[in-house]
């Protein structure tokens, strides 16, 4: 019954970090290259909002971190991601959005998907839904693509919607989801996820070589091929809990990905890369496409400490965000 649905709720969804396979999710990238699949892991790095549907009917508010507030219009449903979520789902609005905590903007761990996982998480409980993961999936991936005009891939979803360690198998007929069995002690020593302080934008980036791929392009062909490779390298290298083979893979991914375009990395990204492999770092590639955001540090157990203290010395407003994985996907938080 209405009378027994929360009036307001607290969700909170983690952001990834791509260890390989990255835009190979984009439609009909995944299935032109036989085999592929993606790499990632959900991070402690969350989005969290407060939901509730006391707002004035036919409008949505959304209120950022830092407290500023931006009142939405179905209008708006067409080109603004909190718009097109809320409307879906609560046509005659009254939504409130609260944001309370989200990754750096534009850091390249798919905050932006994560946020619309977590909104709908939300207004589906809110409303008394219970939708399949697929279904949650597909939403915000296509409103996603509305907003932005560009085709959009959909592994940052599911991280956002399972957690932990996962392989998304990219099949003919629909990907499959599926779970890696990696101990979280050997994974958390070896890995460092690091925000370089730059702002990266992967949109356009990757529409462009989409649209390469698609007219035949030789060089964008083979380098899709080499991410691929490296993808199903990366996972059977995890499960086997290889240290050296994942650095590999990490390694022959990165070199591939930045053949496809100039603008996967800058000459500011590129001397942070080259700072974490001086001092210890077997493996390092930047998270996204668009030539910024954060890189991922694959190193010894030992060796982190040193790596991220030059890293801090090197960048302008760097940090570390995450050190381990997210166990939980989008989950409701009790109120206190």
């Amino acid at each position: 019954m209405l009378t027994n649905r929360p009036t307001s709720v607290r969700v909170a969804a983690p952001c990834r970090v791509d260890l390989a396979g990255g835009t190979m999710d984009i439609w009909p990238i995944g299935v032109i290259h036989p085999g592929s699949l993606t790499v990632n892991i959900a991070l402690p790095v969350e989005v969290e909002l407060v939901v509730d549907l006391a707002g004035d009917p036919g409008s949505v508010i959304h209120t950022s971190l830092k407290g500023e507030e931006r009142r939405f219009s179905p209008e708006q449903a067409i080109s603004d991601l909190t718009a097109a979520v809320a409307y879906s789902l609560v046509p005659q609005g009254g939504v409130r959005i609260r944001v309370v905590s989200q990754p750096p903007l534009r850091s390249g761990i798919g905050g932006s998907s994560s946020y619309g996982i977590a909104l709908v998480r939300a207004l589906t409980e809110l409303v008394g839904q219970t939708p399949a993961e697929e279904h949650m999936v597909a939403l915000v991936r296509d409103l996603e693509a509305r907003v932005l005009v560009v085709p959009t891939g959909e592994q940052d979803h599911w991280a956002a919607v399972r957690g932990g360690v996962l392989a998304l198998h990219l099949e003919a007929g629909g990907n499959r989801v599926e779970a890696l069995d990696v101990s979280p002690g050997w994974l958390n020593g070896r890995m460092t996820v690091f925000f370089s302080g730059i702002r990266h934008r992967s949109g356009m980036v990757n529409w462009q070589v989409i649209r390469r791929r698609l007219d035949g392009d030789a060089g964008t062909t083979g380098a899709f091929e080499e991410i691929a490779a490296s993808a199903r390298e990366c996972r059977a290298a995890l499960l086997a809990e290889d240290e050296e083979s994942v650095a590999a893979a990490i390694r022959r991914e990165w070199i591939a990905r930045r053949l496809l375009a100039p603008d996967v990395s800058t000459v500011e990204l590129d001397e942070l890369v080259a700072v974490a492999r001086e001092h210890g770092a077997t493996a390092v590639k930047g998270c996204g496409a668009g030539g910024g955001g954060s890189i991922v540090v694959w190193h010894p157990v030992d060796a982190r400490e040193a790596i991220v203290s030059e890293l801090e010395h090197a960048s302008t407003g760097g940090r570390v965000l995450a050190t381990c994985a997210a166990a939980e996907g989008a989950r409701l938080i009790p109120e206190s």
